[in-house]
């Protein structure tokens, strides 16, 4: 299993798109930042079982072979560390 991850830092959180053997798009906006990345690594976790995939996040592979058992606080660490991304005129004018 082969899952692409864009990860982009919004201005009321983070925006999570993944593609490949595993589709969604996630965004927070109520969550504290402190635990941005284990709250999305956790509902990743909770809808799709990732154990043996290649993860590739923002286009560089992350885990060649991932273990959430192994490999959960590197994950959230680096949802955590998202970017800024850009953020359309249009959802940003429905953040403010």
């Amino acid at each position: 299993m082969k899952v692409h991850l864009k990860v982009e830092r919004t201005s009321s959180g983070v925006r999570v798109v993944a593609t490949g053997n595993y589709e969604d798009i996630i965004e927070t906006t109520l969550v504290p930042r402190e635990r941005i990345g284990r709250f999305v690594a956790d509902l990743i976790l909770d809808r799709v079982y990732l154990k043996g995939a290649q993860i590739i996040v923002d286009d560089a592979i992350a885990f060649e072979v991932f273990d959430a058992n192994d490999n959960f606080d590197e994950f959230a660490e680096i949802i955590q560390k998202a970017p800024k991304g850009p953020v359309s005129e249009t959802r940003e004018a429905a953040l403010i």
